[in-house]
């Protein structure tokens, strides 16, 4: 996996300089969203933890799709003092790219990478590589032009701009919304102001999405979806099921659905949707129920090929990782094939390897094991990764020897994880495991760094605010505003 870097950024409008992660690879096979994200143009965007104020950095990055064999380099205007240095980085960042795939992957592609200049120039790249039209694309920037304005504007004008635009809202255009939502959002957990990005601005998006939702069928349908979706989440038994897929808005909730129920899809399932079928007196729902039943079944038959063709895929990583010299940068490589099917395909070849007693292959797998949870756990917050080990200790001297090593972890917001994962454990039924969690929170209470006493502070004379500082020499400052440090 790719080592993640962070810029060091200065607000041009408050002056609150903070850090923001940047991405430099772009790999489609360890994250198949960054296609969606090059799309909307939303690749390394900062936004200001205090005051909300925000832009793209405009950091050059190398995008890889190994399926399709292509890498693309993007080395905008203006970075680096001359082609000596431009041409540096542009190695720098294939050598990135290189040195997080497995040496027997490595083809002739990678070492000259198509180079862009300007962000729209690659996306019109990776558009027409996926087959997308230039008319896909204007849409798509009219879509978040559209976007920008709506929630800068007074939502006294919000009625009148939806009439003008409202052919422009679609899931892509609701998947952006919801993309901006989550970026202020991080932006105000990463420290900073209770206001701007962290309070006032992310309420004002989120007041726009709700007003989008309430006031167009696109937004009412998807909200729709959620609704049925999370009802079945909440209860995943074969009548919630079935009432879900009945409620169903569209064929896409319908394949939502199927695929998340399709272990409760047996025998007895089927009986009741045909009762249903036979009781109703009703004509149009009888029809509907027949229609329902056949779509239910050429989705799960789709799936189930579709699962069959997967597992083979699995099946054949799982080789390649056997034989590979360095699995674990593979694993990293393959990051988002790594999978419960991957997982199921793991243990049904360690089970079998035991049942055969073949103590060679046994070694092989759990080696593989051990990569896939290191893998796993690189890709998981702190907390998550702590309360992990925590709850995969056998005893409590294992407990006791993973709390005095990560004392300073011990803060109040891993107790409040704890205590959210032990509620949640209690309204799922799962007591034994909300136990086990107050059992380790208990524990973990007697190594908690104690706070020391805070010094009483002495009075002072109220000094004027100071304007936001220039940015110095070392610094560069992007086409949005923001100020990007060179160290």
């Amino acid at each position: 996996m790719p080592p993640r870097y962070f810029a060091t950024v200065a607000c041009p409008v408050c002056g609150t300089r903070f850090q923001t992660p940047v991405e430099q690879i772009l790999d489609v096979r360890v994250n198949p969203e960054v296609k969606n994200r090059i799309f909307s143009g939303a690749v390394n965007v900062a936004i200001c933890p205090s005051c909300g104020n925000g832009g793209a950095l405009n950091i050059p990055f190398i995008y890889h799709d190994p399926e399709k064999e292509k890498a693309l380099l993007f080395l905008p205007f203006g970075i680096g003092n001359g082609e000596v240095e431009r041409q540096k980085l542009a190695g720098q960042l294939t050598r990135q790219l290189m040195d997080s795939i497995p040496q027997e992957e490595r083809k002739g592609y990678l070492f000259q990478p198509e180079t862009f200049l300007t962000m729209e120039n690659i996306v019109k790249r990776v558009l027409e590589l996926e087959g997308v039209t230039e008319e896909d694309l204007e849409r798509s920037q009219k879509q978040r032009q559209f976007l920008d304005k709506f929630i800068s504007a007074l939502e006294e004008e919000w009625p009148a701009l939806l009439a003008d635009n409202e052919a422009l809202l679609d899931e892509n255009f609701f998947g952006m919304l919801q993309y901006t939502m989550q970026v202020i959002a991080m932006a105000g957990a990463s420290g900073g102001a209770s206001g701007g990005a962290s309070g006032g601005d992310f309420g004002k998006v989120e007041k726009a999405y709700n007003y989008l939702v309430d006031n167009t069928a696109i937004g009412q349908r998807l909200a729709k979806r959620t609704e049925v979706v999370r009802k079945f989440a909440d209860d995943p038994t074969q009548a919630s099921l079935l009432e879900a897929l009945i409620a169903a808005p569209d064929e896409e909730t319908l394949q939502v659905l199927v695929q998340s129920g399709l272990s409760l899809m047996d025998y007895s399932f089927f009986q009741q949707l045909v009762y249903r079928m036979e009781a109703t007196e009703d004509p149009q729902e009888k029809a509907h129920l027949t229609h329902l039943r056949r779509q239910i079944l050429e989705i799960r038959d789709a799936i189930m090929e579709a699962s069959e063709d997967v597992a083979r895929a699995r099946a054949e990583l799982l080789e390649k990782l056997l034989n590979t010299e360095d699995p674990l940068k593979m694993a990293r490589s393959y990051l988002s094939e790594l999978d419960d099917t991957f997982a199921f395909v793991l243990r049904s070849e360690l089970t079998a390897a035991r049942n055969r007693g073949d103590k060679h292959s046994i070694e092989a797998l759990q080696r593989i094991a051990a990569v896939l949870n290191q893998v796993t756990e690189e890709n998981m917050p702190p907390e998550i990764v702590l309360a992990r080990r925590l709850m995969m200790a056998t005893s409590d001297e294992q407990v006791h020897t993973i709390l005095k090593n990560n004392q300073k972890m011990l803060q109040p917001q891993f107790f409040q994880f704890l205590e959210g994962l032990e509620a949640a454990s209690r309204e799922q039924g799962e007591a034994k495991t909300a136990d086990q969690l107050a059992h380790i929170r208990a524990l973990a209470q007697q190594y908690a760094p104690q706070p020391e006493a805070a010094p009483e502070a002495e009075p002072s004379t109220p000094q004027p605010p100071t304007p936001p500082p220039a940015p110095p020499e070392d610094e560069t400052r992007t086409a949005s505003g923001l100020i990007i440090a060179k160290r």
